[in-house]
């Protein structure tokens, strides 16, 4: 679908209801044109370095047992037998690198499944079909690079879980030259906490190859995807932070209330009442939208007690350090509840709790209730010594 006509959609139909008709599209593609337009390309299990499966949730055992019943039943792990993949492949043949999404493509334009960590999911689109017909000759390209293009590569969540971490994980098996250049889409580059981190040597000193709208052929490229919510990641997260915004050492023990604009997808449309309701308990209301990166890291080293809206404001925790919080997470009402932050914050030892709102007026705005007086109750015992 072409960019014009998803703008016009956008203007005609509310964001929510285009996305499931968009996932719904997505599923009946996969399973018909998808295998004919966009076979893939079978890579022998002894060219990777690394292959395995592994279950997060056996891995890390979630404290579900004072949680509303809809979560724990979600988070308990006997029935949350989730599974997730690692890999580490160097691809010794030359493959082109489409520029919208980073799927690669081998000489004879298979998909190369492994060039993307969550290649498999339905809501992930293919390359356009003029991938396969590229001419050779407008290709840019490279002797060897590392690919970071990734599904959620513009998430802010997702830059530090699956983007930044293949980094860390490339550095522990491989231990590559910096020399090396680094692919990313031009989209994260852009974004200011990507150029944040950017003036760490760890990262400043390397070769970003920024993909905008290029084609890129490279002639050995690593591609890999290592275990997500991995703890001993998030020390070295923070080794990357400017020594002036840490304040992880801060004394300060702030209550943090982050709310989310009412333009955004996912808000609170009781918000007042639910700001009120904090304010009783101590806590200020704060939108990180409105706030810089560095600006957001000295406020959550400095959050003893922090409650909020599921987004990606959340990975922010990571900032805490060692120190003690305490996490309310209110999700919107869903048949599904992601786990990022629970798993999270039970591996940084983190009290963590959370509720489910109640549908909103309008079910296609992305608008959402809270039970106030649950959330009195879950804000006392959030809070008790």
């Amino acid at each position: 679908m072409s960019k014009p006509v998803k703008k016009v959609l956008k203007k005609i139909f509310p964001l929510p209801l285009l996305q499931r008709a968009q996932l719904k599209v997505n599923k009946i593609r996969i399973d018909t044109l998808d295998p004919i337009l966009f076979p893939e390309e079978n890579i022998p299990h002894e060219d990777f370095f690394i292959q395995r499966d592994e279950y997060p949730f056996r891995l890390y055992a979630i404290n579900s047992a004072h949680l509303v019943p809809r979560l724990k039943e979600q988070f308990t792990v006997k029935k949350y037998n989730w599974t997730q993949d690692e890999y580490l492949l160097f691809y010794k043949k030359p493959c082109i690198i489409e520029p919208r999404y980073g799927w690669a493509l081998s000489t004879n334009r298979k998909l190369i499944y492994a060039s993307l960590g969550f290649s498999r999911v339905s809501y992930l689109g293919k390359p356009e079909f003029k991938s396969k017909f590229i001419n050779d000759a407008n290709l840019e390209e490279h002797e060897e690079l590392i690919s970071l293009r990734d599904t959620g590569e513009e998430n802010y969540y997702h830059f530090y879980n699956d983007v930044l971490a293949k980094l860390f994980f490339l550095q522990d098996n491989l231990n590559l030259s910096t020399d090396i250049p680094i692919l990313i889409s031009k989209s994260l580059y852009d974004k200011k906490y990507f150029q944040y981190f950017l003036s760490h040597p760890y990262l400043s000193q390397r070769k970003w190859v920024v993909q905008d709208k290029q084609y890129i052929r490279s002639k050995r490229t690593y591609f890999c995807k290592p275990l997500t919510h991995t703890p001993h990641y998030y020390s070295r997260i923070l080794d990357l932070i400017r020594p002036e915004d840490n304040t992880l050492s801060s004394s300060t023990e702030l209550r943090l209330f982050i709310t989310r604009n009412p333009k955004r997808l996912r808000f609170i449309e009781n918000n007042s009442e639910v700001e009120i309701l904090c304010k009783e308990f101590g806590f200020e209301s704060i939108d990180f939208d409105e706030l810089s990166l560095p600006q957001q890291i000295r406020l959550m080293g400095q959050a003893r007690y922090v409650v909020a809206i599921h987004g990606a404001g959340l990975t922010n925790m990571l900032f805490r350090g060692e120190k003690q919080l305490g996490l309310l997470e209110i999700f919107p009402p869903a048949d599904y509840f992601p786990f990022h932050y629970i798993l999270m914050a039970n591996q940084l030892n983190y009290q963590y709790d959370g509720i489910i709102g109640q549908p909103g007026k309008h079910p296609f705005s992305g608008g959402f209730r809270v039970d106030i007086d649950e959330l009195r109750n879950h804000l006392g015992s959030l809070i008790q010594p």
